[in-house]
């Protein structure tokens, strides 16, 4: 081999060596010392739901706890109203059962949500003394309140 043909060989290989040993020292180094100086991010905790998916969960929670509650009157701020005055002289207990939730809409500081379905056993005395049981339903359930948000957290509050 001539004198030029040994200084391409030796200069290939010496490119090729080169090569090996900086995937080899890359492959090493964590991902976050690959550029020192440079800032890298950092996972972070789970992104928030966003503030219609938080106001739509914490009105769920609501209106499910209005529904879980029992008694003699329907509970307040729930938006349920139940027209038993002309069949009962005194309601001894009202039981609820969700059909569907109502959907919320934000408007600003505020909020409707409606499209809710709702049932209502109510037991009682009827008009004319006897024991009375009636059912309720309702296909327009709906309520309206105020937006809550601290520190990123939207919460609603029922009027």
């Amino acid at each position: 081999m001539s004198r030029r043909g040994r200084w391409i060989a030796s200069g290939a290989a010496a490119v090729i060596l080169g090569a090996v040993a900086a995937a080899i020292w890359l492959s090493t180094v964590p991902d976050d010392e690959a550029t020192p100086g440079v800032p890298t991010a950092t996972p972070s905790a789970t992104p928030l739901p966003s503030p219609q998916e938080q106001a739509q969960d914490s009105l769920d929670e609501h209106l499910t706890a209005c529904a879980e509650s029992s008694g003699d009157r329907a509970p307040e701020r729930c938006g349920i109203r139940i027209p038993w005055g002309t069949e009962f002289a005194s309601v001894t207990d009202v039981r609820f059962r969700v059909e569907a939730l109502p959907v919320l809409v934000l408007d600003g500081d505020s909020f409707t949500a409606a499209g809710g379905v709702l049932v209502a056993t109510v037991t009682g005395t009827s008009q004319d003394g006897s024991g009375r049981r009636e059912t309720y339903r309702t296909e327009d359930w709906a309520v309206r309140g105020d937006i809550i948000v601290v520190d990123d957290i939207v919460t609603v509050e029922v009027w």
